[in-house]
């Protein structure tokens, strides 16, 4: 044993496998976070910027009568907002991997982001029943696809 501990060859080739260990159990965990961001980064992106749409799109509902000229220039941000998430939705790596049930809603919002433009091309023509009629086909759409969603 104490020839053993004597001699420092073993003891650098032991050290060294120990170092090779390390490294190859470092580059195999590196190896499979970056599969998962490859795997579910993109649909995780579209729905962080999905959320944070509806939220805005939902406080501007509580503020009340949105078809008004004053509502405008957030109005035209849920616009863009809507329709860039479908778009990004919409590309084969992010569709793929997205649930039935989340098709359907980044469908319908985009839906919802193209009637958006229609309302508010409405409200800068000061055409408020029309704007109104919009926003009345806009909710009915939000009801069907949380009806669809839930059931």
């Amino acid at each position: 044993m104490q020839e053993l501990l004597k001699n420092k060859k073993v003891w650098v080739v032991l050290a060294l496998f120990l170092v090779f260990i390390v490294i190859l159990l470092l580059a195999l965990q590196q190896c499979s976070r970056d599969g998962e961001k490859g795997r579910d980064g993109k649909p995780a992106k579209v729905a962080q910027d999905f959320k944070r749409d509806y939220a805005k799109w939902s406080d501007l509902k509580l503020d009340g009568d949105i078809c008004q000229p004053a509502y405008l220039a957030d109005l035209r941000e849920m616009e863009t907002g809507f329709r860039a998430v479908y778009t990004k939705a919409k590309k084969p790596d992010v569709w793929d991997g997205l649930s039935e049930a989340d098709r359907k809603i980044y469908t319908a919002y985009g839906d919802v982001g193209s009637e958006l433009k229609v309302m508010n091309d409405a409200i800068e023509a000061r055409d408020y029943k029309k704007a109104q009629a919009v926003l009345t086909g806009i909710l009915e759409i939000e009801k069907n696809v949380k009806k669809e969603t839930t059931l």
